[in-house]
């Protein structure tokens, strides 16, 4: 029995005895589903639920049914390129133009189901119109935001998170509740600490940044069968991306005027690693102009360099709205036409939108593009859905057997722990960390993060098993602990300090956790200052002078980097850790009592906060004054780029060697 997800039922096989009643919970047209399990009979509606139960994918390939299953296009021993070609020959005008947007419809006469391609999956599979909780799949793996992860400096790491998602993701897609091709990883450089976005890349460094892009991808996209895809990564933004809304200026409209030395130094090595090491099999281009053309509409950006040069043969997805921002926003075009005729031919396959099925059939009858600009577009797109297996015998295929228990599995839960504790970067520490876990100790545990949830999450997340906040690490370690709020991350009111301080006074360690959340920093909303938010720092003098030199533990937890110029000189010890995820309060915990030594290293330049007033974000350059990243600051950092300590004292001795003279 045969339930696409398109809604369209079919029946080839199978018993023709009346079912009363047969309730599943599908995520894709229930209606039909019951309509047919009234038809076919029991037998059916068990073998479906035993699929369920198994975690297993129910649907089919569309070459499964006979009207296309001899044809080309369907026969796996092929090669790909000419079953590629021999379906794109099959379609009409019509039907690619329908292709062409990320909520692709099913094409009836050649049996091929509908399609969404916008699923996300930065730091595990998130929320997206491709992905679904609920159900078989109520939650799954939350690993700690990207920022975080970079600051292990593992790339074997990198590559067990990736291999993680891309499991979890299959399980998911084998139950209808999530996409086989993800918008994702953001390899962007974190250029300017203000912005919005730097928590989802891995930071400043392009050397860093292309590590973690080719251990990623590869974790995503390859697995133990090597003749399929097990998911589809997309590289983004490409290029110059790093701005959301500044001084009056937001990314739809922002020129980002870049020298070629920065292009080849710092925007485009990532992104180069990305292709041609990583083998990533989509790129995304960006809401911005580049030099004065829309990244979407930029001929030379993604046809000569990324297409010819780098030889990358995937598909160019439109960040989602890019295409219309091409001629509304930027003005690069004045009518829909050249819209679509520009974009197209500048290398962008796939429109996330609906621009490009809404005109192209106008452009095409006004012959601003032909049928061949059509065919160059959607056959790399049917190139990766037939790379993932999706037009081949369900037989062949092994990842449809990735059944739903591995989804937050033991092992996942395990690696996501690993990660958080691997992220944490001890910043300071005078001696008062590791502290003992002892049931004598009285912590005082304050501030707005001291509690935080969902904040650990950061951008881009999905649904967590559960979420483990600092306190609660705390409180599982054995102390005796108390806690007052203090005041939330924004920090206007202070009418919360005075319960912080009380028991600040009667406590042996005080702990607060303070920095940034959501409100702070996130897609569409760039920071413009790059201090502690509010009154937080009154909060911390405060809590300061109320417990004289009994030690205080500063947690910060924020994607971008804050002054902390005065905690630096007033803390005993301080901790950075990122968004940390679902285990993020256990992480942190287990680095305060000694149960795990800390070995994180900051992936940005910790600026002092005037640094906002030097500079313009609008800036591109990396060699302006005071210049950018730890290649080019020419200031004094608060914290530099690679800094973190160990609870471990280490030497460096060099050894002195003779070499005598060969003859």
């Amino acid at each position: 029995t045969i339930c696409y997800r398109d809604g369209r039922c079919r029946v080839p096989f199978c018993c023709a005895s009346p079912l009363l009643h047969c309730s599943l919970s599908l995520p894709w047209n229930p209606s039909c589903l019951k309509l047919r399990m009234a038809e076919i009979g029991i037998a059916a509606c068990l073998c479906l639920m035993l699929a369920m139960a198994a975690g297993g994918a129910l649907g089919s390939s569309p070459c499964d049914d006979p009207s296309v299953a001899n044809l080309p296009f369907c026969n796996p021993d092929l090669d790909l390129v000419d079953r590629v070609k021999d379906l794109v020959s099959r379609m009409s005008v019509t039907d690619m133009i329908s292709q062409l947007g990320n909520t692709a419809p099913a094409i009836e006469h050649l049996n091929i189901p509908a399609y969404q391609w916008w699923s996300e999956a930065l730091h595990g599979v998130a929320s997206s119109p491709g992905v679904s909780f609920g159900g078989k799949v109520p939650s799954a793996t939350s690993f700690p935001q990207v920022i975080g992860i970079a600051a292990t400096f593992n790339s074997t790491l990198f590559y067990e998170m990736g291999q993680a998602i891309s499991t979890e993701a299959r399980a998911m897609n084998n139950v209808g509740q999530a996409g086989l091709t993800f918008f994702t990883p953001n390899i962007n450089i974190y250029r300017d600490p203000r912005w919005g976005r730097g928590q989802e890349t891995p930071g400043e460094d392009p050397y860093l940044t292309s590590a973690y892009v080719e251990q990623y991808v590869a974790g995503l996209q390859f697995g133990p069968d090597q003749r399929y895809l097990k998911t589809v990564a997309c590289c983004k933004h490409f290029s110059a991306y790093d701005l959301e809304n500044w001084n009056g200026t937001d990314r739809f409209h922002f020129n980002a005027i870049v020298s070629d030395q920065d292009f080849a130094e710092t925007y485009f090595p990532a992104f180069e690693s990305c292709v041609r090491v990583g083998k990533v099999s989509s790129i995304m281009c960006s809401y911005n102009a580049v030099n004065g053309v829309p990244s979407c509409a930029n001929n030379v950006i993604q046809n000569q360099i990324v297409r010819n040069e780098w030889d990358f043969s995937g598909f160019i997805v439109s960040d989602c709205g890019a295409i219309n921002t091409i001629m509304a926003d930027h003005h690069y075009t004045n009518t829909t036409e050249e819209t679509v005729q520009v974009a197209l031919r500048a290398g962008t396959n796939l429109n996330c939108g609906g621009f490009y099925q809404k005109y192209a059939m106008e452009a095409y009858n006004k012959s601003y593009i032909t049928e061949a600009d059509l065919a160059n577009a959607v056959g790399p797109l049917f190139g990766q859905r037939m790379a993932l297996g999706m037009f081949d015998p369900t037989h062949l295929q092994p990842y449809l057997n990735i059944s739903t228990d591995q989804i937050n599995s033991p092992a996942h839960q395990a690696l996501a722990l690993d990660a958080a504790r691997e992220s944490i970067v001890l910043l300071q520490n005078d001696g008062s960390l590791p502290l003992s876990a002892e049931s004598s100790l009285k912590v005082a545990v304050i501030g707005p993060n001291s509690n935080a949830t969902e904040t650990m999450q950061g951008n881009y997340h999905g649904v967590a098993p559960y979420l483990i906040s600092p306190l609660m690490g705390i409180q599982d370690a054995g102390v005796t602990s108390s806690w007052a709020f203090g005041c939330d991350v924004a920090c206007s009111d202070s009418g919360g300090f005075a319960e912080a301080v009380t028991i600040a006074k009667g406590a042996d360690v005080v702990i607060v956790v303070m920095g940034l959340d959501h409100g702070q920093e996130r897609e569409g909303h760039d920071r413009n200052v790059i201090t502690l938010p509010g009154m937080q720092l009154d909060l911390m003098q405060e809590v300061r002078e109320a417990i004289g030199g009994r030690p205080l533990v500063l947690v910060l937890m924020s994607g971008g980097p804050v002054d902390i110029s005065w905690a630096k000189s007033n803390a005993n010890a301080i901790l950075w850790t990122g968004y940390p995820g679902q285990s993020g309060g256990k992480a942190i915990a287990d680095v305060i009592f000694g149960k795990f030594n800390p070995s994180g290293r900051l992936p940005v330049t910790y600026y002092p906060g005037d640094y906002v007033n030097q500079i313009s974000f609008f800036n591109m350059s990396m060699r302006d004054p005071p210049g950018r990243t730890y290649k080019f600051y020419t200031g004094t950092p608060v914290f530099e780029f690679g800094h973190g300590l160990s609870y471990i004292s280490f030497s460096r001795v060099c050894l002195g060697v003779s070499f005598g003279r060969l003859y």
